[in-house]
């Protein structure tokens, strides 16, 4: 299985606590995180994640970073999971599926 590169973007220091918790498999490896939405897409851009992890806010996904999965060439999902409402959903390209949290795993690998 490939090893799939993971960034995220959270705002709760919870959030992103427990998504490395989640992530931990020997396929999964996190080349960054921030809670800085001003760098977050400049570090996306120099990392080139195959998976964005994105802490759903009331405020939605920014613009930019879903301006990102539509116009790059490499192959990415963002994933936006809420605290609130125990749910995620999935976007690779045009695509959306809404899945329950638990699924995290299986979705960051494919």
């Amino acid at each position: 299985m490939a090893v799939r590169r993971v960034f995220v973007i959270w705002t709760n220091p919870l959030f992103h606590e427990s998504a490395v918790l989640l992530l931990k498999h020997p396929d999964i490896i996190i080349v960054g995180a921030t809670a800085d939405f001003m760098t977050a897409h400049e570090d996306i851009m120099r990392l080139q994640p195959d998976t964005i992890l994105f802490e759903k806010t009331r405020a939605g996904l920014p613009a930019d970073i879903m301006g990102i999965l539509q116009t790059e060439p490499w192959n990415m999902r963002i994933i936006e999971l809420s605290l609130d409402t125990n749910e995620m959903s999935l976007y690779h390209l045009e695509h959306q599926t809404v899945i329950k949290a638990g699924d995290l795993l299986q979705f960051v690998l494919g």
